[in-house]
């Protein structure tokens, strides 16, 4: 059997389709990079004031003696 030449429609929607998927993926990552640089940031902040918080008070304790 003798096959027609491929249909140009096809390849063309295919292409489409690929290039939307990469554009969504790539959307997708950038989002959730903002999103992780956001809530780092924050978290930084707050393990960094427990820490101090902490220190503070191994250091009160060891002073005086305990509670």
């Amino acid at each position: 059997m003798i096959s027609g030449p491929a249909n140009p429609r096809g390849w063309l929607d295919r292409l489409v389709g690929v290039c939307l998927s990469i554009l969504i993926g790539a959307t997708a990552v950038f989002i959730t990079v903002r999103l992780i640089e956001a809530v780092w940031t924050a978290l930084l902040v707050i393990l960094l004031v427990a820490g101090l918080v902490a220190l503070a008070v191994v250091a009160f304790r060891a002073r005086h003696g305990g509670w």
